[in-house]
């Protein structure tokens, strides 16, 4: 297995590829499209968890009797990191699960290549408001790893303000071609899907995808 491809955690329960054909489907309408991307995020927030290293504690039922279970540290002390505008919903699906955790935001915009080629394409980071990510868990929201160009600039930008102790990234589609560039920058993020689409047309978007992520949301 290449060492890229343990990096990636495609997520193929039936629910989740459930709510990925209501987000693909272009007569899903604007309201129902914000709630299922909602729904995505909040359930990939599991999947995240699932990874994470629980605590084990005691604590006094109202029997007075002691009883051993689980804490999650990182619902605490993980920072979330929003990619706007795209992002938005997944982030708040996420938020209903990382109830705790400090939030971040980045704004990014790419720009196309006059001549339409995908290797040209660039992105530029206009803001960044983000909270103290040293030794934390960071979570990247965006919906879309299209080319890549995009989080690569975010993520390089949001590294230089500290170094957390995890890189998670939370994507609902993301290319081969996306993940690879990503991983060629941070090669220790760990990258969580729910489909992973071959097709990139001249523009750069995903084929089949699901259109813009962002457009859809909220135009």
């Amino acid at each position: 297995m290449k060492d890229e491809e343990k990096r990636v955690r495609t997520v193929l329960h039936p629910y989740v590829q459930y709510l990925l054909t209501k987000l693909r489907d272009r007569n899903t309408g604007r309201a129902d499209f914000r709630q299922t991307m909602k729904a995505l995020g909040t359930f990939m927030a599991y999947e995240v968890l699932a990874e994470t290293k629980p605590e084990r504690v005691k604590v006094v039922t109202p029997l007075g009797q002691e009883a051993e279970g689980t804490m999650l540290p990182v619902l605490e002390e993980a920072v979330l990191v929003s990619v706007l505008r795209a992002s938005m919903p997944m982030l708040e699906g996420m938020l209903e699960v990382f109830r705790s955790s400090q939030v971040g935001f980045v704004v990014a915009r790419r720009y196309e290549a006059e001549k339409g080629s995908v290797e040209d394409i660039d992105a530029q980071v206009h803001y960044v408001n983000l909270p103290d990510i040293e030794g934390r868990t960071l979570i990247v929201v965006d919906p879309m790893l299209a080319t890549g160009s995009t989080l690569k600039k975010v993520l390089s930008k949001v590294l230089s303000f500290g170094r957390p102790s995890r890189i998670l990234v939370v994507s609902a589609i993301a290319t081969s071609y996306g993940i690879s560039r990503v991983l060629g920058t941070v090669p220790d993020a760990t990258l969580y899907v729910a489909s992973i689409d071959e097709g990139l047309d001249q523009k750069g978007y995903i084929l089949p995808g699901l259109g813009d992520a962002g457009d859809r949301a909220y135009s």
